[in-house]
């Protein structure tokens, strides 16, 4: 019988310790998705400093649709140039995520950016025209920061819009 009662109490506390490790799991998670999108707000809102707050100190960003210098940034100083470069070039600016998933500590999202180019941007003169861009971004998260981040969007159709790269003409087979 003590067996028996003693098998129960442990099934009980395996039960509630997972459960315990599932909220706090959630609860991370859901953290993680509030400081992303603080950041993120900031950084639409032009707060450059409110948005500097929420990178950690060795942040690395992966993009394969930069140019070779820009694919990977490693460290604030780079990252935050070419965010500064980017915002002055930019006006109208808007962000709007559509839809955010997280796990662990990554946090990922797709997101609609407008604008019009009204800067330099590298190595293109301000163009004047607007511009609508789909990214998929993927954050990884340590104590609240974010540390990392990947980036996907579609540069060909960024510069087509911005008339630095004609698209394909039909008969191209584009």
């Amino acid at each position: 019988m003590l067996r028996r009662m003693i098998a129960a109490v442990m099934l009980i506390a395996a039960t509630l310790g997972a459960g315990c490790a599932q909220d706090h799991a959630r609860s991370v998670e859901e953290e993680n998705m509030a400081a992303v999108r603080a950041a993120h707000a900031a950084l639409a809102d032009g707060d450059l400093g409110r948005f500097k707050s929420a990178i950690g100190p060795n942040y690395v960003r992966h993009c394969q649709a930069m140019p070779p210098g820009l694919q990977e940034l490693h460290g604030t100083d780079e990252f935050f140039a070419f965010i500064e470069e980017f915002i002055l070039g930019v006006s109208e600016y808007t962000d709007e995520i559509s839809q955010m998933i997280a796990q662990g500590d990554r946090v990922a999202y797709v997101s609609t950016m407008t604008g019009i180019q009204t800067g330099p941007m590298g190595g293109f003169p301000a163009s004047n025209r607007e511009f609508k861009l789909v990214n998929i971004v993927i954050h990884r998260l340590d104590n609240g920061k974010i540390v990392e981040t990947w980036v996907s969007w579609d540069n060909v159709s960024f510069l087509s819009q911005l008339g630095f790269l004609p698209p394909p003409s039909a008969d191209e087979g584009g």
